[in-house]
Order: structure tokens, then sequence, then C-alpha cells
């Protein structure tokens, strides 16, 4: 993996996640940088944070929101970005389906507990089989943490500004790597497609895989990592 000997691997998590979302991505790169996204309230703080790495070259690996901000971030200074990995995610901005229904429900989180992703939430989150992992189900609602309610209203606020990046992504020359889980309800096999195609890049499609590719399929997802940074 001689390629990004000279750059800093940095991994961007996504909404209510912490370092655990790339627990077994972290054992291959055990050197990569961790952002913590939890405290920022609009994309531009979230790209700061990726534009005060100390390192000059940089490697984004960007899981959900995570992708996304690592996009922002690689067309605000394409020059330090030397390759992106964008999982679970694409730039075609912010779902609407899934924005309509976070609006819906923001009054009650506003007013009432809130603890993250409830376990029927799930069910739209993860491939059949990994809802039945009961050891991943706890991994992920665990990241949301005590904070959770804080956190999210925070990131939401953050990421309703994603706006479509096509035209901007599609002016890279950086290389770059989407993967994406067939069967992910969030952000779909064919939004990914597209958003790859766009830009020239690299696609791993991951079947019988949700939204949250980097623990319902780690083997594969570190495949393709090692494969693309190779």
């Amino acid at each position: 993996m001689t390629a990004h000997q000279n750059s800093q691997i940095v991994f961007l998590p996504g909404t209510l996640c912490d370092e655990n979302v790339f627990k077994f991505q972290r054992q291959i790169f055990p050197k990569a940088i961790m952002l913590n996204l939890r405290q920022s309230s609009s994309m531009a703080e979230m790209v700061e944070l990726v534009n005060q790495v100390a390192a000059e070259n940089l490697i984004l690996i960007g899981f959900s929101m995570g992708g996304y901000v690592a996009q922002e971030a690689a067309i605000k200074f394409p020059q330090r970005v030397k390759k992106m990995v964008i999982i679970a995610s694409s730039s075609e901005g912010y779902p609407e389906a899934e924005k309509n229904l976070v609006l819906s429900s923001l009054d009650a989180i506003k007013k009432g507990p809130f603890k993250g992703i409830t376990d029927r939430r799930l069910r739209d989150y993860l491939h059949p089989d990994s809802y039945e992992n009961l050891e991943l189900k706890k991994v992920i609602q665990d990241m949301s943490g005590s904070d959770a309610k804080e956190v999210y209203l925070r990131q939401f606020q953050a990421a309703i500004e994603r706006k479509n990046l096509m035209s901007e992504m599609e002016k890279l020359s950086c290389p770059i790597l989407f993967i994406g889980g067939i069967d992910d309800k969030i952000i779909t096999i064919d939004s990914v497609e597209r958003s790859a195609l766009n830009c020239g890049a690299e696609l791993v499609k991951i079947p019988q895989c949700g939204h949250f590719v980097t623990l319902e399929k780690p083997q594969e997802t570190n495949n393709a990592l090692i494969n693309f940074l190779s």
C-alpha cells in the first residue's frame, strides 16, 4: 500500500457516528486520523476541520454525511486531496425523502427524549440479515451517545445544507472511489452509481448490504479500500 505513504488518511464519520463506524477499517489503517464531526453545526465548520489537519496531502474516507463532507473539502482545496473514498453517500445532495422524514419528526425530537436511531428505524438502515445481528445493532445504537439529541440537532442543521455537487465533482482530477450497499434505502445504489459515473470514479457495489456498509460488510469494504489505495 505504497500509494498513501506520503499522504495522511482521514476518516470522516456519519450522522450520530463516532470512531466505531470505522472500527474494522482502523485495523488496516491504524495511523489514520479520525475527525470528530459531532460538535459542528454547519457544513463549513466540518470542512474546516478537514482543512485543519496538519498534513499537506490528504486521503479522505467518508461515510454517509462524512462522505458529503469529504466531497465539499475536495472541492474547496483540491490541491490537498490526493485520493477520496465516498461510502454510502452520493453527490446528489440530501435525498428529498429522507429530508422530509426528518423534518416531519424534528419537533418531536426537540420536545421529547431522543436517544438516537430506534430499533424500528434500523430496519430502514440495515439489510434484513444485518438487522438480525444484535451485536451490530448495539454498536450503531451505542454510537449515538448520551448527548444524542444535541448532536443530532447540530448535525441536522449542517446536513440540511447539503446541495447537489455533481457539477463541481466532475471537475476534480484526484482518483475517487464510491462504495455503496446494493440494498441501501437511505442513499440508493442508483444515486451512488450516477455520482461515480459523473466524475469518472471507480465504483464498488456490495450485495446484501444496507446503509452501514463499513459495519455490515467490513471485509468487502476493507478489500475495496486496499485495492484502491494500493
